[in-house]
């Protein structure tokens, strides 16, 4: 086992919260949650790196990822540290195993580099790699328990259109350093056609005007997804998780209108400090 261990921890990139695109959880988030929402992340932080690694065979790679999920299906306690403290959440929250399981299956299409031929092909992937950790987190805070399931249905469609919002978003920030070190593109392949382009002419200079309209158009899709959650996402009853929402939410919308205006191929786009400080001002005096 320790060997095992030893030899999948290798392909693990060490990263931390401090290196994502987007907050993993704030200071509005109470301690006695933060350990929980902290063990999910390193959980799928790991896997993720797993589905990432461009030494790992994509048959090794599922392997690895089908046995992660063994684990979590049997709670079974293993030499990895980070499962064991899933298994751990799970076991004292009482959080379903559905949402790591989902965002398995999310990694293992990573694995296979499977293109996206539409939107909604996009959104069902994202319903796999995103909502799944808004879920989690929704009903860590005991949401169900506080809502009528009609409430809940509306709570739970607001926080999947913010995450999968969150998804693309990271996607567009991301598509250049995906497609060369990844062959990776989750941009919908129907876009591309409409240019008529192919999806391995992605960073083709000479067709940059056009790409940029493909962007462009998922950025509209984004704020349509942000738009219909907008409503539903105020309904959340725990004070501290709705305002870390709503900041959450106003990252988004602030990241979409930069990336409008700015090319993401040419160079990394994210949001300054002072934007990041103006979204949670906004977000914690119950602003969208």
């Amino acid at each position: 086992m320790k060997k095992s261990r030893e030899q999948i921890e290798k392909y693990l990139s060490g990263k931390t919260e401090e290196n994502e695109n987007f907050p993993v959880s704030s200071f509005l988030i109470s301690k006695k949650y933060k350990k929980h929402i902290k063990n999910l992340y390193l959980f799928a932080r790991n896997a993720d790196d797993i589905a990432d690694n461009s030494f790992l065979e994509p048959s090794k790679k599922k392997k690895i990822l089908l046995h992660f999920d063994d684990i979590i299906k049997s709670k079974t306690k293993t030499d990895y540290t980070f499962l064991n403290n899933l298994l751990d959440t799970l076991k004292e929250t009482q959080v379903s195993s559905q949402y790591p399981r989902k965002l398995l299956k999310a990694f293992l299409q990573d694995s296979s580099n499977i293109k996206y031929n539409n939107w909604n092909q996009l959104i069902d992937y994202c319903n796999k790699s995103a909502s799944p950790v808004g879920r989690f987190v929704v009903n860590l805070h005991l949401e169900h328990k506080k809502n009528s399931s009609t409430l809940m249905k509306k709570i739970y469609k607001g926080c999947d259109g913010l995450c999968n919002s969150l998804q693309i978003l990271n996607h567009i920030q991301d598509c250049k350093e995906d497609f060369l070190k990844l062959n990776r593109v989750y941009i919908p392949s129907i876009y591309f056609k409409e240019e008529n382009l192919e999806v391995g002419m992605m960073l083709d200079e000479r067709n940059r005007d056009k790409i940029l309209r493909i962007l462009s158009k998922c950025l509209f899709k984004v704020e349509n997804l942000l738009d219909d959650s907008r409503q539903n996402i105020k309904l959340i009853k725990d004070n501290s998780l709705r305002k870390e929402t709503f900041v959450i939410f106003n990252i988004a919308k602030k990241l979409t209108e930069l990336l409008k205006k700015e090319d993401p191929i040419k160079k990394k786009v994210k949001l300054s400090r002072i934007d990041l400080i103006f979204c949670f001002f906004k977000g914690i005096i119950g602003r969208l």
